[in-house]
């Protein structure tokens, strides 16, 4: 339902499940919002003029568990940070009475005031009193930058230890930017949503056994300021790395902790069987585990450790992981830093010569604690390549083998539909995703992601994987993430699936020629900094001379395709 209100109007929402137009869903919490739907009750706001964020849409919904908001805006902010100037607050009036709680509008009487930025909530019943947002079960997503955030309110909390949250089946919504005056709805309306008691489809628990025996299985996992040197965590520790049984492992926070003891660990609690057990390296706080030899470690870049894995003969190739632990906090240019040192390095690797030069078409992974709290570009730039400080390093370009992005897996809860990986009550902040795993999709595909948290899991599903409930509360804040990979079948680094050839001269002005090793049939292809084909041509020849006059001076790739799927690329540099 789309409600478009003038000044006056007053609007009550009522949901009647008799009617059939049933307002609750099933919503995930992840940051992506295919799950909200024209269907859902929506408010759009009138047309304004503002300076900074002008709130445009209001969604609301409900499950049996929570209460559920996605508000979407003009530009990109942080909802708990004041990257853009921002005094976002969201006011329920949670018992439908504008004669009790706080007299912030007219016709509303909030009893809850979230004041995102400052990490409270006013709680306006009797006795008043501020509550943190663990005491409303409040989770928010995307934890970086957008202008669409989702937010879910725990129905059944009693946030001050006496009054129930929820006390009504109708509450009024109110959102107010206090930076520029901004409100949805406008002075003289208000906006009410009543609970829908018809039920959602059942959660399906993933079953966190591997589906096939030959997926190569990720774990990364913050361990918490050196959390397996601490002998009230380490049983944790094994249980869940035990029930995990991973292929690759990387692991954060580990400062103080030597590589020699979590190989001991390691092939304690997970034999491989083989002569030399468990491969383990370490380069800063990050350490790298492998069932497999590590043939290869690069240490140049900072908070992120690459290393060459030799996947056994049954596997067409090697594996590339990179094991990250980007900067914290408020750090946004050190990340952003960061996530162009790797965006270069990958771009590096895919080409001959330079600090490393990869086989075609390997496989590459990218995962950690990547502490993801601010702008969202940083995450982009680790997906697309679009490199932001290029004075420093380089150009960007795409990256992955294809020339497309790289792909970032949705890795899920386990026994909820949530996407968080990060959760301390302590410490004021919703849950959030720190967690990422990223991939090269043209070279792997993900079988199946999770993230486990122990606290959520029914006893039968504890038992069934040998946990405990409190194994992950107790081992660290943050939440080991998963995914199984299969590499794809198309892929193998037999010299005889590249294409041999050169360009000239680089760089280049007017025109560019291209030798090739054999004549055939080809695809050649130019693609600029953002990834957008410029230039197409397919000939039947051994060599061709291509006219770039008409391109703007920068940096492209050119992509040489044999007709077979065989490729090269180069750099080229058009002056």
């Amino acid at each position: 339902m789309v409600f478009r209100c003038n000044y006056f109007c007053f609007i009550v929402l009522v949901l009647c499940t008799i009617s059939g137009f049933s307002q609750s869903a099933a919503i995930t919490i992840d940051g992506i919002f295919d799950d909200w739907n024209s269907s859902l009750t929506t408010y759009t706001d009138t047309t304004e003029s503002l300076s900074g964020i002008d709130i445009l849409e209001l969604q609301v919904t409900n499950d049996e568990d929570f209460l559920f908001i996605k508000i979407k805006a003009n530009i990109e902010f942080d909802l708990t940070d004041d990257l853009v100037t921002q005094q976002i607050r969201l006011f329920l009036d949670t018992d439908n009475n504008a004669t009790t709680g706080f007299d912030i509008q007219d016709g509303y009487g909030s009893e809850v005031g979230i004041m995102f930025k400052d990490l409270f909530a006013h709680y306006n019943v009797n006795p008043y009193s501020q509550v943190n947002f663990a005491s409303m079960r409040l989770r928010i997503a995307p934890t970086v930058t957008s202008n669409e955030f989702e937010i879910a309110i725990g129905r059944a909390q009693v946030p001050d230890g006496i009054n129930p949250l929820f006390p009504s089946q109708t509450l009024k919504i109110l959102i107010k930017n206090d930076a520029n005056a901004d409100k949805i709805p406008n002075t003289g309306s208000t906006f009410s949503y009543t609970f829908d008691a018809t039920p959602v489809p059942p959660f399906i628990p993933t079953d966190i056994t591997k589906a096939n025996s030959s997926d190569i299985r990720l774990l990364t996992y913050n361990t918490l300021f050196n959390g397996l040197n601490d002998g009230d965590r380490v049983d944790n520790f094994e249980s869940i790395l035990k029930a995990m049984s991973p292929d690759i492992i990387g692991l954060n926070e580990c400062w103080n902790t030597a590589a020699s003891y979590v190989k001991s660990l390691l092939d304690l609690w997970l034999p491989t069987g083989t002569a030399n057990g468990w491969y383990v390296a370490k380069l800063g706080g990050q350490i790298t585990a492998s069932k497999w030899e590590i043939v290869q470690q690069w240490t140049s870049l900072y908070r992120q450790f690459p290393v060459l894995i030799d996947l056994p003969n049954s596997y067409p190739t090697d594996l590339l992981f990179t094991n990250a632990h980007l900067s914290c906090c408020g750090a946004d240019q050190d990340r952003q830093d960061q996530a162009d040192q790797y965006a270069a390095f990958i771009i590096d690797a895919k080409l001959p010569g330079g600090n490393i030069t990869l086989d075609n078409n390997t496989p590459f992974l990218y995962s950690g604690d990547l502490n993801l709290v601010g702008y969202a570009q940083q995450l982009t730039t680790l997906k697309t390549g679009d490199i932001q400080n290029t004075a420093a390093f380089g150009i960007g370009a795409p990256l992955d083998w294809d020339d497309s992005d790289l792909t970032e897996e949705n890795c899920l809860q386990t026994d909820l539909r949530m996407g968080y990986t990060w959760r301390s009550n302590g410490e004021g902040y919703p849950p959030g995703k720190l967690d990422y795993i990223i991939f090269s999709d043209y070279t792997l595909t993900a079988e199946k992601s999770f993230v486990l948290q122990t606290e959520m899991m029914p006893t039968d599903r504890l038992s069934l994987y040998n946990l405990n409930l409190l194994d992950t509360s107790s081992a660290s804040d943050h939440f080991p993430v998963v995914a199984d990979f299969s590499i794809n079948d198309n892929l193998g680094t037999d010299e005889h699936n590249l294409v041999e050839s050169s360009i000239f001269p680089n760089p280049a002005n007017e025109r560019l020629t291209i030798d090739l090793n054999t004549f055939g049939t080809y695809q050649i292809q130019v693609f600029n900094t953002l990834g957008k084909t410029v230039f197409t041509k397919r000939i039947s020849a051994q060599s061709t001379v291509l006219d770039i006059n008409a391109l703007p001076a920068g940096f492209y790739i050119i992509s040489i395709q044999h007709v077979e799927g065989y490729t090269e690329t180069h750099k080229l540099i058009k002056k």
